[in-house]
């Protein structure tokens, strides 16, 4: 054997060995399990993008896995926010456990919060109104820290949350004015934000909720009961319950009534406090219009069904103060005509307020029980 020959032969004997190696490395993977994981950015979920007053348009990223532990597969959510406006850094990492019974939540925070997480401030409806119509109902605080929640499985209904917490609270400020109304009015501009308190908080909280009835034909409703204890810098005790219901009067028409209502024991920060005022709680009127250690609020609405839409006409009462200047007279009303359009996923609500200086409203959201 030649030169050539002795060296083709060692060649052959290299691509050889390369081949096992390769598909001994591709039977490993096949061995090893995949963590399958995924990326979402705006706008790819609605979700994902938002604009307010404090964050102006604010673009978020969203990054999560499920490897097998352990203790079994685990969620691991990543998210982060990138704002035009906000100069406060917001990220959140949520470690999830879920079984069949239920689901468990560790997660850590610096974000932007509303004081009233229910009425959904960082929703599409929100960030439309707030720059179409210069209409942002939520108000804001910073909250860094961590969370233990406890809930049923993401499949079944939330008939529970419980949530012990440790945060930092922080206040924001308004760091833009911009809206559509500017261009044809410069003196259009945001209400200010709420004024937080800057505060510490140790606690709980602690909300059940049950639903039933879900044929359009009979009687339906639901209820709802909120606790949340919290110490540090502030020592406080808040509780709310609120039940709903709904009934077909005739063919086509129903009638639904809400009520609610809440009280608080002990020296509740600022954005801990009850208010009322916006289209979740007191249509007409602008967000904390009434606020305090205690709230009550209800509202009737009469809808009817046609091909295009549900009519509905409706009426608001609320009030929120101390409960020592409890006095049915200070309350505030307002009434209305709204269509839902699309099996009531989108409402748009007409409203004037009832008492003076009687302002004519327009809201549009998404996915109201009333």
């Amino acid at each position: 054997m030649g030169l050539t020959g002795g060296v083709a032969l060692l060649a052959a004997f290299q691509i050889a060995l390369a081949q096992d190696v390769v598909s001994q490395d591709a039977a490993l993977t096949r061995q090893l399990p995949r963590t399958p994981v995924t990326l979402r950015v705006a706008p790819q979920r609605p979700d994902l993008v938002r604009y307010n007053r404090v964050e102006a348009l604010s673009l978020g990223a969203r990054i999560q896995a499920r490897p097998a532990t352990p203790l079994g597969p685990l969620s691991l959510t990543a998210i982060s926010w990138l704002a035009l406006a906000d100069p406060y850094a917001n990220g959140r990492l949520d470690v999830a456990h879920e079984n069949l019974d239920r689901r468990i939540v560790l997660s850590g925070y610096r974000e932007l919060a509303a004081i009233d997480e229910s009425a959904r401030h960082f929703g599409l409806a929100n960030s439309l109104t707030a720059v179409l119509a210069g209409h942002d109902d939520g108000d804001y605080y910073l909250r860094s820290g961590a969370t233990v929640e406890w809930t049923p499985m993401l499949a079944r209904p939330r008939t529970f949350r419980l949530r012990v917490f440790a945060e930092y609270h922080e206040a924001v400020r308004n760091q833009t004015n911009f809206q559509l109304p500017r261009l044809w009015d410069d003196d259009a501009s945001f209400r200010a934000n709420i004024e937080a308190d800057e505060v510490w908080e140790y606690g709980a909280s602690l909300e059940l909720a049950r639903r039933w009835g879900t044929d359009a034909r009979r009687t339906r409703g639901g209820t709802s009961a909120f606790i949340q204890a919290a110490t540090g810098d502030v020592r406080y005790t808040r509780a709310s319950l609120r039940g709903d219901v709904t009934f077909p009067l005739r063919a086509r028409i129903a009638f639904s009534f809400e009520a609610e209502g809440g009280t608080s024991w002990g020296s509740p920060s600022t954005q801990r406090l009850w208010y009322v005022g916006g289209p979740m709680t007191l249509r007409a009127y602008w967000p904390r219009a009434l606020g305090g250690g205690s709230f009550g609020r209800a509202r009737a609405e009469l809808g009817r069904s046609h091909s295009f839409a549900r009519v509905v006409l409706f009426t608001d009462m609320a009030w929120a103060g101390e409960r020592s200047d409890l006095d049915p007279g200070d309350a505030l009303y307002s009434a209305g005509l709204g269509f839902a359009l699309i099996d009531d996923i989108l409402r748009l609500d007409g409203s004037w307020q009832l008492r003076s200086p009687h302002w004519f409203r327009i809201d549009l959201y998404f996915d109201q029980i009333l």
